[in-house]
């Protein structure tokens, strides 16, 4: 069964970019433009990761990063921004962020980052 991801960005292109990177690695793929439309999925234990931009109409990516620790404390959740400082690095580490990645994202390093993340797991008895 493969991996199921969760892309939360509201930026179309990024969004279905990100997305087809994943779906040609072999991935199941959901990409949604809110934390609004993530939270069902993420509370229906929907997906295997999220990866979710900080800065989002409505509830922001740091508010999901909490959501998702409260709901499911075993997801693993990876933030993106493109107006990155080290208080909202600290900040989403300190949240329980796996890693925060900052904007334009390379495709080759994204794939890699996600396959060690998904390996990971795969290696803690899934």
């Amino acid at each position: 069964m493969p991996y199921r991801v969760l892309i939360i960005e509201d930026e179309e292109t990024l969004r279905e970019s990100l997305k087809r990177v994943l779906l040609k690695e072999g991935y199941e793929v959901k990409a949604v433009e809110s934390t609004e439309e993530a939270l069902p999925l993420i509370a229906a234990k929907g997906c295997d990761l999220v990866i979710t931009d900080i800065i989002l109409p409505g509830k922001s990516g740091m508010e999901c990063l909490n959501t998702c620790r409260t709901k499911n404390p075993d997801l693993i959740v990876i933030v993106m921004t493109a107006y990155a400082t080290i208080e909202s690095a600290v900040a989403a580490i300190r949240a329980g962020a796996y890693e925060y990645i900052i904007k334009p994202i390379d495709h080759e390093e994204f794939k890699n980052l996600i396959r060690k993340v998904l390996d990971g797991k795969s290696g803690s008895g899934r």
